[in-house]
């Protein structure tokens, strides 16, 4: 699989087709209450070579070559299905890219909607079996002094045998930025985020940051970009639970996910499955799975798009 996948790549990027600049790039202007423009990060990638992995990996796959491929496959088929949304990839490259550049290029090209895909993995399970017992010599010391004396003992001690078995964990999990890292949030919106929604393309608006009313509306902002992030990644577990993945739910990390954060629009992580697991990985290696989950995670896109966008009809009449 790798070396066909190698191949693929090499013939991808000779055609110039994954030239990229991390600056900004020219964009359709937003339009208050429609999804526009969708983030789709791919993550991880190869450190400077392809020996030089950064995610998971499987017996086969890794996390950084499915992550990259299903990344393809989503932004294809969202051109597919909403022609009118423009699409940009943090990670148009096998090759790794940072967490900030990853966040800055969502933030600058003012993205609606930040997609992050990655796959999962789980150690093996240890277990400890106690197998019988052994004898064992020690000595202790009798009397003082020049008098003193060893005397042999032996004893019975347990014998122990570490075995690792494979861990059963699979499945598909969508996080969105935890609920306590909102500051983190607030402060991403305040520096990226336009404040306020009648007024998206006044370039020459002067925002005083200290002032009440904007700080109201950034705390606004962030409750309904958690609010959004929770239904996206709700509308994602329900496409992946429909062709028969098991979903493991939306969830969110205690310590936080940094792209989560620091993103100012609604953003989610998916775990596409564990590599941990060998018929997991099996299907998230092969090309009609990878197919699968694009499928998937573009109808949840497509889902939120209507949603949000009827929403905010509704409220304008």
């Amino acid at each position: 699989m790798t070396q066909k996948w190698l191949n693929s790549v090499i013939v991808l990027i000779c055609s110039g087709l994954v030239a990229i600049s991390f600056s900004y790039v020219p964009q359709k202007k937003n339009v208050a209450g429609k999804i526009t423009t969708i983030i789709i990060d791919a993550g991880h990638g190869f450190k400077g070579s392809f020996d030089a992995r950064d995610g998971a990996m499987g017996e086969e796959g890794t996390e950084d070559e499915i992550s990259f491929n299903v990344s393809k496959k989503v932004v294809a088929e969202i051109q597919k299905v909403l022609p009118g949304v423009q699409v940009l990839e943090s990670r148009p490259t096998p090759f790794f890219v940072t967490l900030k550049q990853r966040s800055d290029f969502a933030n600058s090209n003012k993205g609606n909607l930040f997609v992050s895909i990655h796959c999962n993995f789980a150690p093996k399970i240890r277990e400890v079996v106690r197998e019988g017992s052994r004898k064992e010599t020690y000595y202790v010391k009798s009397g003082k002094g020049k008098k003193a004396k060893k005397i042999k003992k032996t004893r019975q001690v347990p014998v122990y045998k570490t075995y690792f078995h494979p861990n059963p964990a699979n499945g598909t999990e969508t996080y969105v930025f935890a609920a306590h890292k909102t500051e983190d949030k607030e402060e991403i919106i305040m520096e990226n985020g336009d404040i306020f929604q009648n007024e998206k393309d006044d370039e020459t608006l002067n925002i005083n940051i200290n002032d009440p009313v904007v700080k109201q509306q950034v705390a606004l902002w962030t409750k309904q970009f958690f609010a959004g992030s929770v239904k996206l990644a709700t509308l994602v577990e329900e496409e992946f639970s429909s062709i028969g993945r098991q979903s493991r739910g939306v969830k969110q990390r205690q310590k936080g996910i940094w792209v989560l954060q620091a993103t100012a629009m609604p953003s989610i992580l998916i775990e596409l499955g564990f590599l941990s697991h060998r018929p997991e990985e099996e299907f998230l290696i092969s090309e009609e799975g990878q197919l699968q989950m694009a499928e998937s995670i573009t109808k949840a896109i497509k889902r939120y798009k209507e949603l949000v966008e009827k929403n905010n009809s509704i409220k304008n009449n």
